[in-house]
């Protein structure tokens, strides 16, 4: 099959849950999370077929260095790579990349590959996308994920099964709405994939909001090209307003078809979609992979990373054990239930937590962590604070009689 897609891939993201992990400088695409690859080094060998064209990058300045070297890595040419002078979200990053493309008319396909994504089926993925080429008609493809479990961290859409047409968008539902939604059976999530006509796209887009489509136009217009770099103009990007894809174009289109995919995908985006993917054994969690598990006699932990200020930990609690009653001086914590359902003690106040659910301990706070199901309970703990010792421990309850005399 000849070339017929050229993939505009997204990588100047900024993944804020994933902190400490993920930071401004060194975002979740480029850390090596995949022993020696990063997430944007495998969605580049992911567009290296015979399907695809040579991809658009669309990042920021600031991680040029990391585009380059995992271009180098991969042994793949770039196309273009564009280089926002700041952040303003999906929409505008996606109409850059389309205007800067140089298809033909009638060969004008372009891919959405967010670079933070994990796809563990890659022959699925590119059967997906010969489906969306194959319908040939004139709208966004989205490439819809049949919900594995109930998450407020997707985006949601549900279709019509005969004829696949877009019923309702619905971005990051709470959890209440996430249940009613599952119960219908008529929903998936949004992968943040699409693939669409460039002409098509761009008329659209033009048509929805002209001026914004102006003042992308203008930094293109006003901006400069050295060899496959790209730089929009400073003064004109700045005046855009940052908007999402989702926002500013899927939820107004009506010619949405859908093409189901099936391929291991993950949105890499939060400690719990990351864990998740730890624990059906394929990548090794970044950091050392002999990190050893410290024991407990509730369970144990395992250091994942730490900085001078920040430590994330895997905390594994066993049935109907408990941490002792406690607090910090010099930190504090958040926890993220990762697996099980927790019973945690905060103070005077008793939460339930469980799957993606999470909770902040702030120093000096009275706290403890039960397991209250029949299976191991994970969290990930994320500590931050001036001293991060383990002898920065006060027991005042303990069940194993470890209790600290103050």
């Amino acid at each position: 099959m000849s070339k017929k897609i050229r993939p505009i891939i997204l990588a100047g993201g900024f993944g804020k849950r994933l902190w400490p992990l993920s930071t401004e400088y060194n975002p979740k695409q480029f850390i090596p999370i995949f022993k020696d690859l990063s997430l944007f080094d495998l969605t580049l060998q992911r567009a290296n077929n015979s399907l695809f064209k040579k991809p658009i990058v669309v990042t920021s300045e600031k991680y040029l260095n990391q585009v380059s070297k995992a271009f180098e890595r991969t042994g793949l040419k770039p196309s273009l790579i564009v280089l926002e002078p700041e952040s303003k979200n999906t929409y505008s990053a996606i109409t850059l990349a389309a205007l800067l493309s140089n298809e033909e008319l009638g060969k004008d396909r372009l891919i959405i590959m967010p670079s933070d994504h994990y796809i563990s089926n890659n022959m699925n993925f590119y059967q997906a996308c010969k489906n969306a080429l194959k319908d040939g008609k004139e709208a966004l493809y989205l490439l819809g994920i049949k919900p594995e479990y109930a998450s407020s961290e997707y985006g949601y859409i549900s279709f019509d099964e005969e004829s696949s047409k877009k019923i309702e968008f619905i971005e990051k539902p709470n959890a209440k709405k996430v249940k009613e939604l599952l119960a219908s059976n008529k929903v998936y999530w949004n992968s943040g994939i699409f693939i669409f006509g460039k002409s098509w796209f761009l008329n659209k887009s033009r048509q929805s909001d002209p001026i914004l489509f102006k003042k992308i136009e203008a930094s293109i217009r006003e901006g400069k090209q050295k060899r496959n770099l790209f730089y929009p103009e400073n003064i004109s990007f700045s005046s855009i307003k940052p908007i999402s894809f989702d926002q500013g174009f899927v939820e107004q289109c009506e010619d949405i078809s859908m093409i189901k995919l099936d391929a291991g995908w993950q949105d890499l985006g939060s400690w719990v979609a990351l864990m998740k993917l730890e624990s059906d054994k394929t990548p090794t969690l970044y950091g050392d992979e002999s990190t050893m598990k410290t024991e407990r006699p509730w369970g144990s932990f395992q250091i994942l990373m730490e900085t001078d200020s920040s430590k994330v930990k895997l905390i594994k609690v066993m049935p109907k054990q408990k941490l002792s009653l406690q607090k910090h001086n010099y930190r504090s914590e958040k926890w993220f239930v990762v697996q099980g359902r927790a019973k945690v003690t905060k103070e005077n106040e008793k939460f339930t937590l469980e799957l993606g659910d999470s909770i902040n301990i702030e120093k000096k706070q009275i706290h403890s962590l039960e397991n209250l199901g029949s299976s191991p309970l994970e969290i990930i703990e994320i500590q931050t604070g001036d001293y991060l010792g383990e002898d920065d421990i006060i027991r005042l309850e303990d069940i194993y009689g470890r209790v600290d005399l103050h």
